[in-house]
């Protein structure tokens, strides 16, 4: 097993979906295929794709996703309602302490639409006058190896045995249609084949998080992480399986749906409102409450907390800029409210 130093930048994972892999410069030459080798959809290069793609997956949609999933199932990630939600808007955040030099704290949404991806003036500014970048994790080979070893059975059981025979056609027959690799599946965890599925199918593999990122590394800044892989993947490789079972068949149910919401998201994003963001869920009757609850403790409000910690050394040395997932900053336990209890001064910019 991998282990990382969360300030040193190993990877994470955090939730929910399936994308493209085409490398950002600072991985290729690293022993990942080019992005002309990865259009395949069968042999090595598809598998590496597709792992290198559930990764970035994993690693950026900070609950987007899953909040989409949670507005079908009509679960609430806040307990406020609506109008009463702290930090409601605003992506870009100036975290300043007396004393010290400001840092900058970016929403981002993982995210290949190009709405999503051209980077707004004073994001670009905020980023380039800063002398360090810290995301959630950082993609590695190390990260893919770890994910790897974690999304498969390793013990003779299999996806259908643990799913069921008509839950198990489903999901790879949704996959299939989606052109996502398929051989191995029936190998799969049921946490790992709902991501899969929880994401449209990619275009053009250049996300948000990535373009942050390979910004920050053409600059020569220092990059990090705030989360170690296996940090991120306890998320949902933790859960008891009749658990994963519950989130891969709402999954299924949802595909029709999923688009949908998944739009109204991106577009409260593009607005700002991230408030709306974290109120996905409060459209619907609920439905399996417990299950999204203790979801959404373990993907947010858990993970908010302990990144918060790992930041007070970043924003003491200041001029940083930090991006993590949108869905991570308002509300009481969003990381806006924890960094003003802790002393700091948070001021939107954008």
């Amino acid at each position: 097993m991998i282990e990382g130093d969360a300030d040193s930048g190993t990877p994470f994972a955090t939730v929910a979906q399936l994308y493209n892999l085409f490398l950002t410069p600072p991985m290729r030459g690293a022993g990942f295929p080019s992005s002309a080798s990865a259009q395949s959809t069968t042999g090595p290069h598809s598998f590496l794709k597709y792992l290198f793609t559930f990764f970035c997956a994993l690693l950026f949609t900070s609950g987007t996703a899953l909040a989409a999933t949670a507005t079908n199932a009509g679960v609430a990630t806040q307990t406020k309602p609506p109008a009463t939600v702290k930090y409601a808007k605003g992506l870009l955040w100036k975290i300043e302490a007396p004393g010290a030099k400001s840092n900058y704290l970016f929403g981002t949404i993982h995210s290949e639409d190009k709405r999503v991806t051209a980077l707004p003036e004073p994001v670009i500014k905020a980023l380039d006058t800063s002398n360090r970048f810290t995301m959630e994790a950082i993609i590695d080979g190390e990260g893919l190896v770890r994910m790897a070893e974690a999304m498969y059975f390793s013990d003779g059981r299999t996806l259908e045995q643990v799913v069921g025979k008509k839950l198990y056609a489903e999901s790879v027959k949704i996959l299939a249609a989606r052109g996502v690799p398929t051989l191995g599946v029936e190998k799969q965890k049921p946490w790992a084949v709902m991501m899969a599925l929880s994401m449209p199918p990619p275009k053009t593999g250049e996300y948000l998080d990535l373009i942050l990122q390979d910004r920050a590394t053409r600059q020569n800044k220092p990059v990090s992480g705030l989360e170690t892989i296996r940090e991120q993947l306890a998320v949902f490789d933790g859960l008891p399986l009749p658990d994963q079972v519950a989130l891969l068949k709402e999954a299924v149910q949802e595909q029709d749906r999923f688009e949908k919401e998944l739009e109204e998201m991106i577009v409260a994003y593009l607005a700002r409102d991230i408030a709306a963001l974290a109120e996905a869920g409060t459209k619907h009757k609920p439905d399996n409450d417990r299950l999204y609850r203790s979801v959404m403790d373990r993907l947010l409000t858990q993970r908010n907390s302990r990144m918060a910690a790992r930041m007070r050394p970043i924003l003491k040395d200041g001029d940083a800029f930090i991006a993590v997932g949108a869905a991570h900053l308002p509300g009481e336990s969003g990381l806006l409210n924890l960094l003003e209890k802790a002393g700091y001064r948070v001021t939107p910019v954008y």
